[in-house]
């Protein structure tokens, strides 16, 4: 109780002086620190080898049986190119809408027989989309406006792109299930989520990684709409950290736009989920 009394009286000291001192060189870079040190704290890294992608799936390849893996919005190959030799008796779908970068990504990936290339993305729907492509950044490539733009102050080429459902996409390559979805679109996850909306319903995704981020500002779709459309399919969610994922409840207080990266989980993977936990 009295640690909760000093927290309390420190923080409204803090409130009384600190916005005073908004011009001071010294508060300012305290100011900037601190919030260096918050977004540390909750892993606001990309990198796929340190920030936990990797943990994931080498929790997931411990699993029996893995033989359908997902990247959408594959890039150039590196994603795809790090789970192949974990999963190595597994089909790795990757699928990038960017001519140029999917040809890129065809080539690095041409030796391992595990990864299916496809030149095209995943939506909500079957046809055709804008895409907002900087050529010197592909990585922040993606169908919604101006994200690159604001973000990292990129200019982009429109280039249109194809796209089909998830759903259709399996039934026309005869896939009854997917062990691992990983979706990075910068902004466009709700939309391939969505495309596979019979799949989830019947139960046939086992894990869905999404990112979420400073993008989701831009689409209006926030963490909170995220959870109301996996939960409903059974699906625990949580944030994915480099040596665990942390399930939890929504709580309005995470509406962050850190992330970058939450995964969603079948409930009926207890073992899996333990494991993740841990």
């Amino acid at each position: 109780m009295r640690g909760a009394r000093f927290g309390a009286g420190a923080k409204r000291l803090l409130t009384r002086h600190l916005p005073r001192q908004r011009n001071s060189w010294l508060i300012s870079r305290l100011d900037r620190l601190c919030v260096a040190f918050h977004q540390a704290y909750e892993n606001h890294s990309y990198d796929f080898h340190d920030n936990g992608e990797r943990f994931v799936l080498e929790m997931l390849a411990r699993q029996p049986n893995v033989s359908v893996v997902f990247d959408v919005g594959a890039n150039i190959g590196d994603w795809a190119m790090m789970a192949a030799p974990m999963f190595p008796g597994a089909a790795i779908h990757a699928f990038e809408i960017i001519p140029e970068t999917y040809e890129a990504m065809r080539i690095r990936c041409a030796e391992l027989g595990a990864v299916h290339p496809h030149p095209f993305g995943l939506s909500d729907t079957y046809g055709e989309v804008s895409v907002f492509y900087p050529k010197e950044l592909s990585v922040v490539s993606s169908c919604v406006p101006d994200i690159a733009r604001m973000l990292l102050e990129v200019e982009t080429t429109t280039v249109v792109g194809k796209v089909t459902t998830g759903d259709r996409f399996c039934a026309e390559q005869g896939i009854d299930h997917i062990d691992f979805l990983k979706v990075d679109v910068e902004g466009f996850e709700p939309q391939v989520v969505r495309g596979f909306q019979g799949m989830l319903a019947s139960g046939k995704i086992g894990m869905i990684q999404f990112e979420y981020g400073y993008a989701n500002v831009m689409t209006r779709f926030l963490l909170k709409d995220f959870y109301e459309l996996l939960e409903p399919c059974g699906m625990k969610i949580g944030k994915i950290f480099p040596d665990h994922v942390e399930f939890r409840d929504y709580d309005l207080r995470q509406e962050d736009f850190l992330g970058p990266n939450y995964l969603a989980v079948h409930a009926t993977m207890t073992g899996l989920l333990r494991d993740l936990a841990n």
